[in-house]
């Protein structure tokens, strides 16, 4: 049994290695991740004011404009990168309190855009998220130029935290 056993073993590692060089040598098939924007938002005393029912928000993008969902009851292990909308996610709890960010997207990672995501909030304030991803390259290298500006600030990644917002009353 043994001799049996020492053949197929080499076999194996000039297999796994042969197979290794083509794949370094050959195409590079690149799959762009989608992108989400994440939004928080507090109050003067710092206290969160996302819930999954927020009357009067609203995120318009490319012309679609979207309001609140709640996803706590939609919790799924399967992923597709499909456009889910303007989400209330639950984070964590606070004294029993459940905090909920909001989470946009998904975009589409691989397409080339500038675009605006316009944030209509229910005290009547409005903010601007700027997107911007161009000049995608895949070999050797893959990246892309992406980047974000807040009200017209250059602003670092995805995340977006804004204070000093309310409720209507």
């Amino acid at each position: 049994m043994k001799e049996l056993l020492i053949p197929f073993v080499t076999l194996s590692v000039l297999l796994a290695a042969t197979s290794c060089e083509e794949i370094i040598g050959g195409d590079l098939i690149v799959d762009w991740t989608p992108v989400n924007v994440y939004i928080e938002a507090f109050d003067s005393d710092n206290n969160s004011i996302i819930s999954p029912e927020m009357p009067g928000m609203t995120l318009t993008f490319k012309g679609e404009t979207y309001t609140v969902r709640d996803k706590s009851s939609d919790v799924t292990k399967a992923y597709l990168a499909i456009m889910d909308g303007l989400l209330a996610v639950p984070q964590y709890e606070v004294d029993g309190k459940t905090v909920y960010h909001l989470v946009f997207g998904e975009i589409d990672g691989a397409d080339d855009m500038d675009e605006d995501i316009v944030l209509n909030w229910p005290d009547g304030s409005q903010d601007v998220i700027h997107y911007h991803c161009s000049n995608h390259r895949e070999w050797p290298e893959p990246k892309c130029n992406r980047n974000w500006k807040l009200n017209g600030s250059k602003h670092e990644g995805s995340v977006f935290k804004f204070s000093g917002k309310s409720l209507p009353k």
